[in-house]
């Protein structure tokens, strides 16, 4: 199972760590102990964190623009529909939301 701690080094700098571990066995099979592999992901939780603010900055940009924003997916369904679309149309973004 993977376990994340955090670690702090002498200087006070934070590092985040996902450790993997495996059990470490004796001669007999028996478990003697652990074994843990640690990756530091402090980049990676931070990338993370940056992207999801982001979303939600452009989620929030969305709703609240006085501009037409309609958003479609690859098959060119209805994914996202402002408040605007709603006001010009008089269609929520439940009723399209899927539709072609």
């Amino acid at each position: 199972p993977n376990v994340e701690l955090v670690l702090v080094s002498q200087s006070g700098e934070r590092h985040e760590i996902r450790f993997a571990a495996v059990p470490r066995r004796g001669p007999q099979g028996t478990i003697e102990g652990v074994v843990a592999v640690g990756h530091d992901i402090t980049d990676l939780k931070l990338l993370a964190s940056e992207q999801a603010r982001e979303a939600e900055d452009m989620a929030h940009l969305i709703k609240s623009a006085n501009a037409p924003i309609i958003g479609v997916d690859v098959g060119c369904h209805i994914m996202e529909w402002n408040g605007k679309m709603t006001s010009m149309t008089g269609y929520t973004k439940d009723e399209v939301f899927g539709r072609p």
